[in-house]
């Protein structure tokens, strides 16, 4: 439960007589002036405009009804966003307030973030999330954070730019090979405008999903060399046949939503989570939709599956690890905080923040909750946490895509070098 002000203010006297003169904590620490007395917790997390602004209201919101604490915000899109925070982490300088990926786990290996199981109940209710979502932050039976919300991955398309290419949009059972042959059509009929983006690094996951196999399994790769480079060439035959768009352009596609591909015009799918297609729709006057992606033809599978979108979790070294715990709870249960969050970082995991923000979702918003449930439906993957040293091998990664796409390589020999430092990042993260 809360204390009083009061208790508060003489637990930090006791503190600053304790400490003295010496330097505060680097995570955490008290501000001057008017807000004096107030603990001071620091807030980073990545994403657009609109999330900037929708989290910086809830935490106005949190600051009304909690006076005694000062919640100042960090924020930045994803490039760049895991390696400030390493180099914080490293030296003693990371927020207290964290939101983490699917690379939580990688961080609890690092020791980095703050076992939350002495406040569940208390400062933190879980008894309206599920059980699954509970799992999944959960490792060697201690809970590290509190899932922001429940997404899928899934194609945005331009509807628009289907219509005037005299395209229909695929059916919800299409495969892999129809998606080699609708994007070329799209850009075949349209100018300076391609079919598709090459699916990221999630993509190949539910590519490799479909296969009944997982990115990480357990302390080691869970595919085999020949299904990078089936995936790789795969894209790169796309790129030589028009369908997907040239290296060139690729490279200058955005995290933020108003700057991506799509959204500028260039092309008429890409591969995001179901979390951001309310941004994307908003930075558009084009009409837009969300799709399944193509299955495997052989398997039948889809290999998408239900996600936590970002995990919001606390610095194993702050110094205000209740009223951290006590943050978390009311980001995620507090029902007027999560009307002002809406669906930005996938449906809300309380139920009964979901069933409220659900009762009053616009219209892009229904479109969200209409492809969850039917990923709910047809779901035949489970939820695998990212590997260890996730930075490194997204850098890794890109390199390899990029190599393959500018043909500074072959795809196969590229694909046999992913492979090979794939395994070396994750013996030397596992440790």
């Amino acid at each position: 439960m809360k204390k009083s002000f009061t208790w508060i203010l003489l637990v930090m006297s006791a503190l600053l007589v304790f400490t003295g003169c010496s330097n505060q904590s680097s995570s955490s620490s008290k501000s001057s002036g008017a807000d004096g007395d107030k603990i001071e917790l620091r807030f980073t997390w990545w994403g657009g405009q609109e999330r900037s602004q929708k989290t910086q209201e809830v935490i106005k919101l949190y600051e009304k009804l909690h006076p005694d604490v000062k919640i100042v915000p960090e924020f930045s899109g994803l490039e760049g966003y895991f390696e400030k925070l390493d180099t914080q982490l490293a030296s003693g300088n990371a927020p207290d307030i964290i939101q983490f990926g699917g690379n939580l786990n990688d961080y609890v290996l690092k020791g980095v973030v703050l076992p939350l199981d002495e406040y569940i109940g208390k400062e933190l209710e879980l008894s309206k999330h599920p059980e699954n979502m509970i799992r999944a932050a959960t490792y060697d039976d201690k809970f590290y954070g509190v899932v922001l919300g429940v997404n899928a991955g899934g194609l945005v398309m331009n509807k628009t730019a289907f219509e005037e290419a005299n395209v229909p949009i695929p059916a919800d059972d299409w495969t892999w090979e129809d998606l080699e042959k609708t994007p070329k059509e799209i850009t075949t009929a349209l100018d300076k405008k391609y079919g598709v983006l090459d699916f990221d690094e999630d993509g190949f996951g539910m590519f490799l999903a479909q296969r009944d196999k997982v990115a990480y399994d357990n302390g080691k790769v869970g595919f085999e060399e020949q299904d990078a480079k089936e995936w790789f060439q795969l894209w790169q035959d796309m790129r030589e046949n028009g369908a997907a768009a040239p290296a060139e352009l690729q490279t200058q596609n955005q995290d933020d939503p108003a700057q991506s591909l799509i959204v500028r015009g260039d092309v008429a799918m890409q591969f995001i989570f179901s979390n951001q297609y309310s941004a994307y729709n908003s930075a558009t006057k084009d009409e837009l939709t969300f799709h399944i992606p193509p299955y495997d033809g052989e398997t039948g599978k889809n290999g998408v599956t239900l996600l936590p979108s970002q995990f919001l979790a606390g610095n194993a070294k702050t110094e205000h690890p209740k009223e951290v715990a006590e943050f978390l709870d009311f980001f995620v249960n507090n029902i007027e905080a999560g009307e002002v969050l809406g669906m930005d970082r996938g449906i809300p995991v309380n139920s009964e923040v979901r069933e409220q923000v659900s009762a009053s979702a616009a219209d892009e918003d229904k479109v969200v909750l209409d492809y969850i449930d039917l990923v709910t439906k047809t779901s035949d993957a489970e939820y695998t946490p990212l590997y260890p040293g996730y930075v490194e091998e997204q850098k890794l990664y890109k390199q390899t895509v990029e190599t393959i796409a500018f043909e500074k390589d072959s795809v196969d020999n590229a694909s046999e070098r992913y492979f090979k430092e794939l395994n070396k990042i994750i013996e030397r993260h596992s440790k």
